[in-house]
């Protein structure tokens, strides 16, 4: 019956055949530009840059941490894992040989390691990394693997930070530039996973953040921080991936595109505007006064008759001499002289019979001096 640490060696050599299978697969990184990418170039000593006299770093990257007391934000260790030594090392690497780690026992901490990488201002830069958590009060195994305890974990939270502008810590026990944007945190139990046949097993997740570069450099950066001090809080973290995509293209200034521009429509000549002639002042309108009642007028009497006056007897007119001196035409026969007859128009009655007879004398005399001054006349004609 083969013995305990047999099965262990085999469980460990499957996991660790089926991880790196898995890992081989997502290692690949086109374009990566990160130095030192999987920890496999070695390493040097952590006390040359602020750590402790046993840490030891991978070459190209820097620590960082917060220092506090023996408890809390204790001062951290870093170990670059080998998996070629320890027993469960290819359990602990995601990918070759090394992979690199902190830890603290008995206390929490709050640290991780950096590198600056070179970019192009505008590109955005994405940072991945793989992490697996060991966390816990007691040191549970399944399947001959050690695993994190669960019922009495380090509530132990990892990110991947990138800080577009290229800061660094002003020194070992400082913290990160504000600057420096984060990914959303895995806690330990989110890294709990389980083979096909049940067994559980401390998992690898990648953790990825981007950033658009503000300087020729960004920084990429771990970080690990349990809340409780239980016995064991490590992390484990292996095949860094930094890409740049190419920066965006300008945007084009706008280009003025002519339009056609609206022919404007005459203006309507302004007509004068008529004056408001003023509007009359009502009058006042006259009382009426009172028509006076007509009085009764008397009846006109007529007028006295006026006295005809009585016609005076007219002078008889005389007979006009003939002049004798005229000659006497001769071969000439002369028409008998018309007679003229006169109406008389008898005078209306005269008050007395003499007024009747002698205007009737008067008016035969002046007939008859007519005929007489009438053929005179013609005489001296001829």
């Amino acid at each position: 019956m083969p013995s305990v640490s047999r099965l262990s060696a085999i469980a460990i050599t499957a996991l660790a055949l089926f991880l790196l299978l898995a890992g081989g697969a997502s290692a690949q990184c086109p374009g990566n530009l990160a130095a030192n990418f999987s920890f496999e170039e070695g390493l040097y000593k952590g006390e040359t840059v602020g750590t402790s006299l046993s840490s030891w770093l991978s070459v190209n990257w820097l620590p960082w941490a917060i220092l506090g007391d023996q408890t809390y934000n204790r001062e951290i260790e870093y170990f670059v894992v080998d998996a070629a030594v320890l027993e469960e090392g290819a359990y602990r690497v995601h990918h070759g040989r090394y992979a690199q780690k902190f830890f603290s026992g008995f206390s929490t901490h709050h640290a991780g390691f950096y590198q600056r990488v070179p970019v192009v201002p505008g590109q955005r830069v994405t940072f991945s990394i793989w992490v697996q958590i060991a966390t816990g009060q007691d040191t549970p195994v399944e399947w001959g693997l050690p695993v994190s305890d669960l019922e009495e974990p380090g509530n132990y939270k990892v990110w991947a930070g990138i800080d577009p502008y290229g800061g660094t810590p002003v020194g070992f026990g400082a913290f990160p530039p504000a600057s420096t944007i984060w990914s959303a945190p895995v806690i330990d139990r989110e890294t709990r996973m389980y083979t096909a046949d049940g067994h559980a097993y401390d998992g690898w997740v990648q953790l990825t953040v981007s950033a658009i570069a503000q300087s020729n450099f960004v920084t990429v950066y771990t970080r690990g921080n349990p809340e409780f001090p239980v016995k064991n809080n490590s992390s484990f973290w292996d095949d860094v991936c930094v890409v740049a995509s190419a920066p965006p293209p300008p945007t084009p200034a706008p280009t003025n595109t002519p339009t056609d521009t609206p022919v404007p429509s005459p203006t309507p000549l302004v007509t004068d505007t008529p004056v408001p002639t003023e509007t009359p002042v009502p009058t006042e309108t006259p009382v009426p006064t009172e028509t006076p009642v007509p009085t009764d007028t008397p009846p006109a009497s007529p007028p006295p008759p006026t006295e005809t006056p009585v016609r005076t007897s007219t002078q008889l007119l005389t007979d006009t001499p003939v002049p004798t001196d005229m000659p006497t035409a001769t071969d000439t026969s002369v028409p008998a002289p018309a007679t003229v007859v006169t109406a008389v128009t008898p005078a209306p009655a005269a008050p007395s019979g003499g007024l009747s007879i002698g205007l009737l004398l008067g008016v035969g005399g002046v007939g008859l001096a007519a005929v007489a001054y009438a053929t005179a006349r013609l005489r001296q004609r001829r």
